[in-house]
């Protein structure tokens, strides 16, 4: 047997999971959680049972005996069919009976062996799949939200890190969601309630609640960080993450409803965020209840390639990863308003894809969808259907690949001493592509780093009694008809 330590004993205050500033890489890009290398020094563990041991004798439960009833008449003989007034005395035993039976077995299909779940037809998985869904699910854990007792919301969250008895929980932010978005996200109008009390359910065998504290909570990206006492995890808790992303790679989506797992499987879609949603979002073609929002997207080695945001989307990795590491490192991960929705060409379908190559000679880029009125890349001429080819010389071919650049961008502003109150100006190189002109061009656009949440709402101009020139007469340069070249 290993002698026991003192409590303050150095070897003692080393079992820990530590995490440092390196990150570490593994296959397919995958880096372990919280960005860092996880340093484990394993704890004594208690000899295991020899073959020579004797096994302890098995403790039973008393039988399971369903009661009836029985009427002897005065030969006590039975009756072969109840009397039509039974012993009053006798009636009352039979009743209690019969409800002890029931307390019984409801207490009984309580057990994980015996419950609803486990009576449920099961979704097709096979065998090495089902053994990395099982491992994964270690890092899932169930979250409620409540306002003065009542129920906001509830959600799931994965587990990043442990470190000083506490973990770090990633969720989404729709946990503490008070006012749902509009359908259009870029116009705003979302609230969330950040004092709300948050309880997290703790992977124990009696299933403890225990409190949880909102330590950040980003708008723009839509994630939320929980610290919440517990116990230091087995190091094969913590999740990789992969930075790399496939389309119509084989997917599961892992979730919580308090403390039962909840379970879907599809496929990473080739489509690209729509108008009403942020840039960062990406698709699968899963189904899993709204609990699971703030669960994992993990591939088929259990690696997570995503965090779950809502019933068809998600945040990639690569994206979470970065903000992560500027919030560690700054306290703050700001962002680059450029006054434009985007889509890349990458994500059309085959037909579109074609036809733009054929008329314009582009395989690549991002599709503006939408400019802000009053913006700089308004004022600059960029313009619905145009196309951004590449930003500070490096061709974009999705929007994710852009939000993860302008993150880069802002990490080299940050690291310069330029934040979000510094009165100097972020410049960005684009090179557009004018396409009712088909004439190629370069732009300088200037913004700041913002914290705040980007709004983007197309100009408006007044049609009134009064004598004014319409705003979109007096915009800016190259506003002459869309079919003059």
């Amino acid at each position: 047997m290993a002698q026991e330590e003192a409590p303050g004993s150095p070897s003692t205050a080393s079992k820990r999971l530590r995490l440092s500033s390196a990150p570490r890489r593994g296959h397919r890009g995958e880096v372990t959680a919280g960005g860092g290398e996880v340093e484990v020094v394993p704890r004594s563990i208690a000899p295991a049972a020899s073959d020579s041991m004797e096994a302890p004798a098995f403790v039973p439960n008393s039988p399971i005996r369903k009661p009836y009833l029985v009427e002897y008449d005065s030969n006590g003989q039975p009756l072969p069919e109840p009397s039509i007034w039974p012993d009053p005395e006798l009636s009352k035993a039979y009743v209690k009976a019969k409800q002890q039976y029931s307390e019984r077995i409801g207490q009984l299909s309580k057990l994980p062996t015996l419950d609803d779940d486990t009576c449920s037809e099961s979704i097709p998985i096979q065998e090495s799949a089902a053994d990395t869904i099982l491992k994964a699910s270690k890092f899932i854990l169930g979250l409620s939200a409540y306002i003065d007792g009542v129920l906001l919301r509830q959600s799931s969250g994965i587990l990043m890190e442990w470190n000083d008895d506490k973990g770090t929980i990633l969720t989404t932010a729709h946990l503490f969601c008070s006012r749902s978005r509009k359908v259009d996200v870029w116009l705003g109008g979302q609230e969330y309630a950040e004092n709300a009390e948050v309880r997290v359910q703790l992977l124990h065998k009696d299933d403890i609640e225990v409190p949880g504290e909102l330590i950040y909570l980003d708008e723009q990206y839509g994630f939320a960080l929980i610290s919440v006492p517990m116990d230091p995890p087995a190091p094969e808790t913590l999740p990789r993450f992969c930075n790399e992303l496939i389309f119509s790679e084989d997917i599961f989506l892992l979730g919580r409803d308090k403390s039962d797992l909840q379970i879907g499987n599809g496929k990473v879609m080739n489509k690209g965020a729509g108008s009403y949603e942020r840039h960062h979002y990406m698709y699968f073609d899963a189904d899993i209840s709204p609990c699971g929002f703030g669960g994992a997207v993990i591939n088929l080695e259990g690696d997570v390639i995503g965090l779950i945001a809502g019933s068809m989307g998600f945040i990639p990795s690569s994206t979470i990863l970065k903000c992560l590491h500027l919030w560690r490192t700054f306290k703050c991960i700001p962002r680059i308003h450029l006054g434009m929705k985007l889509f890349g060409i990458k994500c059309l379908n085959l037909v579109s894809k074609e036809k733009i190559s054929r008329k314009y000679h582009i395989d690549a880029g991002l599709i503006v969808v939408e400019v802000s009125g009053g913006s700089d890349a308004e004022n600059h001429g960029v313009r619905i259907g145009d196309i951004i080819q590449a930003v500070n010389g490096e061709c974009i071919s999705t929007a994710i690949q852009l939000e993860n650049m302008l993150l880069d961008t802002c990490k080299g502003y940050l690291e310069k001493g330029i934040g979000c109150d510094s009165d100097k100006d972020v410049v960005l190189v684009l090179d557009v592509f004018n396409t009712t002109k088909c004439l190629p061009g370069r732009i300088q656009l200037t913004a700041k780093l913002s914290h705040h949440v980007e709004i983007i709402e197309r100009g408006k101009y007044e049609v009134s009694n009064k004598k004014a020139l319409p705003q979109f007469e007096k915009a800016g340069p190259g506003d002459d008809e869309l079919g003059e070249k």
